[in-house]
């Protein structure tokens, strides 16, 4: 009888603790990324808690809320590498990847993407003292030292710079900007939005962007962020609905507010 009492009362807390879970939309994102999303120690009004501690903001950060908040769930960042993001996605860690992911047919092999809740175009940060920085094409960045984050598309179109000198992938963009700001490198590829958080908040730095035709050519998909559900996810539909309800002008105002509340910046 006392057996049957404590698998009685086991089966009833295991049933407790997944009611609570489906009440949480776990969304993973490094927290590194600024202004889609970064870490800060103190709690402000739009950031929310980490899992593992400290507090999260940015333009992924709000866009979780209001997915999180139409699903009608409690938001729970789960603060995670960029290359562990996939990984704990399909070991069930978390339940949604929000970190300025591009929806790249590579990725689409292993998990699914929602439609797009940002669409981007490509720079490269330079210093403003650099004989790049007045660079109109890209083969005016030809002899430079360029590099991208790993795993990331932004590294594999360093390729369609004429005469480039492709420096080795880095682990994150705070690494990359210390390069360049030291001249360890002439420059890396950014998406619009992170190269103005990193001119912000670095003085010293600036950043290309090229006319239609002398810059980077990149597939839709690539310029496109979205949200990464495991394949098969009912949530695909339901969130893709929400998106749907968030304008372009509402969007773009979300990501102005996150580039001016970003750390350090100007």
């Amino acid at each position: 009888m006392k057996k049957l009492i404590a698998l009685a009362l086991a089966l009833v807390l295991a049933c407790a603790v997944s009611l609570a879970a489906a009440d949480t939309l776990r969304v993973g994102m490094e927290c590194n990324y600024a202004p889609y999303n970064w870490t800060q120690s103190e709690p402000s009004k739009d950031a929310v808690a980490i899992a593992a501690g400290g507090y999260a903001d940015g333009y992924d950060v709000r866009i979780a809320k209001i997915i999180a908040d139409k699903l009608g769930m409690e938001l729970e960042i789960v603060k995670t590498e960029w290359d562990g993001l996939t990984p704990a996605l399909l070991s069930g860690n978390i339940d949604v990847i929000i970190a300025g992911m591009s929806p790249t047919e590579e990725r689409k092999l292993t998990i699914d993407f929602t439609d797009a809740y940002y669409v981007t175009e490509l720079c490269v940060v330079v210093r403003k003292d650099s004989k790049f920085a007045a660079a109109q094409s890209l083969a005016d960045l030809a002899g430079a030292k360029i590099t991208g984050q790993m795993s990331t598309f932004h590294y594999d179109e360093i390729d369609q710079i004429p005469g480039v000198v492709k420096m080795p992938a880095q682990d994150t963009f705070p690494t990359m900007i210390v390069a360049v700001s030291s001249g360890a490198i002439d420059g890396y590829i950014a998406d619009r939005p992170g190269a103005v958080s990193a001119t912000a908040s670095n003085p010293d730095l600036t950043f290309v962007t090229f006319e239609a035709g002398k810059g980077f050519e990149i597939a839709p998909e690539d310029a496109e962020i979205a949200v990464g559900i495991r394949q098969g996810s009912e949530l695909k539909e339901k969130i893709n609905e929400i998106l749907a309800g968030i304008s372009d002008d509402e969007r773009n105002a979300i990501m102005d507010a996150a580039v001016a509340a970003q750390p350090l910046s100007e």
